[in-house]
Formats: C-alpha cells, sequence, structure tokens
C-alpha cells in the first residue's frame, strides 16, 4: 500500500516539526537548492540512504512510521553535498514499505520510498541430512541477511513425538540427541519468515509386539509386511496375563525385561483378561481406574527408555456383551489416562473407533471395498481380517510419525 503524497507530506511535517502547510520540498528565499534523498539495497539486508543537501546546513533523516510517529535516522551537517549513510536501516519483518524523509532547519526536506523483501526466506538451518540414530546432531541457524539481533522459536520434533522448543539468536549453534530411528524435524520460526529441515537417523528399525492373546495375529501381519522393510519384529504374547493379575506375569518387571533388549518400536495390546481387584479398589471405578494407569505409566517409562523407543498402545474395541464391557471401558480409559503424561514415547492407537465406533459392537465391517468379519465368534478377539485391518493402521501410524518411509 503507497502512501499519497499529500498525505506523506503532511505527516512528515508533523513529524518532523514541518509547517502543515508544506506540501511540497521549497527551499526560503535566497537559500541553496533543497535536499534530495534517494534509498536502495545494494547490500542484502541494510538500506542504503543517498543524501544530496547544502554542505553545512545540518540535516535530520528519519523514518516514518504508520502510527504518526517518526524514528530518528541521522543527525549530520554534511561536509560535501553528497553523502551516503550505507547502513541507514535494517530491513525488518514486520515493515516492508520504508519511508524516509531529510528535513533542514529552513522548512524544506526531501523524501524517499523503498520496498524491502519478505522474511519468508531469511532462515537457514545447517545440519547434516544424516546420522547414525543415538548420535549429537549440531545444527546451526543462519540469518540470510546477516543482520542478527532477533531470537528464533526453534523446535527440535523426534519421529512421532511432541516437539521440544527453545529460543535461539540468528546465527546461533545448537545440538540435540537423535535417540531414535526416523525423521528429525528441526523448525525455526520468526514473525513472517519459518524454515525446516529434516535430519534421517538411520539404524535398522526393531519392534516388539507385545501383551496378551489380544496381540496374537496381529503380531504375524507385522512381520510380513515390515520385513521387506528391514524391520526386525519380535513377537511376546503372554495369553491370559494382565495388569491386574501380577500372580501370573508381573507386567511391570517384564516390562523392565523387555526393555532391556532395547527395541525401537514397541506395539502394545493388553487387557482383555484384567478387571481383578487391586488392593483396596475393585473393578472398575475411579480408583481401580487410577491404579491401573499408575502401573501403566510405569510400563510405558520403561519401555520409553528415556525417548529411545516410540511405542503404541492400542485400546481395546468394545466387546459383544457381559462383564468384558464395564472392563474394556476402565482399561480404556486408565491407558488414555497414562499416555496423557507420556507425550513423547507413547501414541494410543484407537481402535473403538476403528472397529466400534461410539462403542456399538459389530461382527463385520468394509474394508478394502469389502464386508469382512472383524472379531472371531467370542465376541472379543480379532479374526483374522480385523487383526490385518489393525496391523495395517500400525504400519500406516509408523510412516505418518516418520519412523518409516
Amino acid at each position: 500500500m503507497r502512501w499519497p503524497a499529500l498525505a506523506l507530506a503532511a505527516l512528515a511535517g508533523a513529524v518532523l516539526g514541518l509547517p502543515a502547510e508544506a506540501d511540497e520540498p521549497r527551499a526560503r528565499p535566497g537559500a541553496d537548492q533543497p535536499p534530495m534523498l534517494t534509498a536502495d539495497s545494494p547490500r542484502r539486508g541494510w538500506i542504503r540512504l543517498r543524501l544530496h543537501a547544502t554542505p553545512g546546513v545540518p540535516v535530520k533523516i528519519s523514518e516514518l512510521l504508520r502510527d504518526g510517529t517518526g524514528e530518528p535516522i541521522a543527525e549530520l551537517t554534511p561536509a560535501q553535498a553528497d553523502t551516503v549513510i550505507d547502513r541507514a536501516a535494517p530491513w525488518r519483518c514486520d515493515r516492508l514499505e520504508r519511508f524516509f524523509v531529510a528535513a533542514v532547519a529552513d522548512g524544506s526536506s526531501a523524501e524517499a520510498r523503498l520496498r524491502t523483501p519478505s522474511c519468508r526466506r531469511r532462515l537457514a538451518i545447517l545440519a547434516p541430512r544424516r546420522v547414525r540414530a543415538g548420535r549429537p546432531v549440531p545444527y546451526r541457524l543462519v540469518d540470510r541477511w546477516r543482520i542478527g539481533g532477533e531470537r528464533a522459536r526453534v523446535c527440535v520434533e523426534p519421529p512421532g513425538g511432541p516437539p521440544d522448543c527453545r529460543r535461539l539468536r540468528l546465527g546461533g549453534r545448537s545440538r540435540f540427541a537423535a535417540l531414535r530411528p526416523g525423521d528429525w524435524r528441526i523448525t525455526a520460526k520468526i514473525p513472517g519468515g519459518r524454515t525446516r529441515h529434516s535430519v534421517r537417523a538411520t539404524g535398522r528399525v526393531t519392534l516388539l509386539a507385545t501383551g496378551d492373546s489380544m496381540i496374537q495375529i496381529i503380531d504375524s501381519f507385522l512381520k510380513q509386511r515390515l520385513r521387506p522393510r528391514g524391520v526386525r519384529v519380535r513377537s511376546d504374547a503372554r495369553i491370559a496375563t494382565g495388569i491386574s493379575k501380577p500372580s501370573l506375569l508381573d507386567w511391570q518387571a517384564h516390562a523392565r525385561r523387555q526393555a532391556a533388549l532395547k527395541p525401537d518400536v514397541v506395539v502394545m495390546f493388553l487387557g482383555a483378561n484384567d478387571g481383578f481387584a487391586m488392593g483396596d479398589a475393585p473393578c472398575c471405578g475411579g480408583a481401580w481406574i487410577a491404579e491401573y494407569a499408575r502401573r501403566t505409566r510405569r510400563m510405558m517409562a520403561s519401555y520409553g527408555r528415556g525417548g529411545r523407543t516410540r511405542m503404541y498402545w492400542l485400546l481395546l474395541p468394545t466387546p459383544r456383551g457381559g462383564p468384558f464391557r464395564m472392563t474394556f471401558r476402565a482399561v480404556n480409559a486408565a491407558i488414555r489416562r497414562a499416555a496423557a503424561r507420556a507425550r513423547r514415547d507413547v501414541r494410543v492407537i484407537d481402535l473403538v473407533k476403528v472397529f466400534t465406533p461410539g462403542g456399538r459392537y459389530r461382527d463385520t465391517m468394509r474394508v478394502g471395498g469389502r464386508v469382512a468379519r472383524v472379531r472371531q465368534r467370542d465376541g472379543v478377539h480379532l479374526s483374522t481380517a480385523g487383526a490385518s485391518l489393525a496391523a495395517q493402521i500400525v504400519i500406516r501410524t509408523l510412516r505418518r510419525e516418520r519412523i518409516l518411509r
């Protein structure tokens, strides 16, 4: 948007103390020629001003702002007719249209206008494109304008995890540890500009598919479909076990043993055999859910290994009927509660929405353009077609979260 010449002159007079009726630059009688002012940007990031004025006569140069105020640039008494101010003002992200006025005490003035580039391409990130998983990744935030002074919001986003953000000055250096395989994203943002850089943390991905009998069949499909992608899949199904029945298997201790094998990814499907009282808390009230979430949270922390493992915990689809319905709702509520405090390491995959939307049980659904039976006759477990779909959802999530390409 350009200002009308009369409005600009009036504003210049208000800011610089010139007479309001001075529509055009003019000199008083007997004075030398009025000043001339031009603006250009031969150097990236900076505005250059050229002043032509009478030597020995004081000149005040200011930038006119949209709010009607003036920002001083320089006050000088030229020793010669032509004066160059090489770095008169830096480019700015919040101000692209620039208006400058040179005013002489006798009331004469000169104007210069310039439009500077936007900040859209101002930033760049220098970092390696590939590193070995587990290694540190150094990076530098580059200011293409070479001005500096500002701070950008820089976020490092691990594969699947939430971003870790900080403020970093332009030109600054930092580093992060690429703890697990996948694409790590570095994003830098300032008002009007942003940039992004991806770092691939390499290494063969190992996946642990574990849980109770609910994980069976799903683990077979994961092995079959991920082997061509170079993913090593290990299955550990513990039938008839549950978090609320540690007498058969203490899952908190078992999680620590499994985590010692250092998997990159854990896929968990567990809870169909739960519902047992924990301490004084019978299933499936608030106290029971709170205790189940506490135990689950400990397992998630063990599997997460301080950010080195990404975990996917599958929610239990609504069963056909019986006491399972109340238990499954309580288990799912506890898993959600636990995962909410472990976002760096855990994502919940909601199979309730997929197989039983709205909590309504169904034996069949449309899969791949045809109607398929997705539940076994017990009304609890997934059928072969259902397990195939669940494995497909897991793999799709691995790709979406940039662990797999």
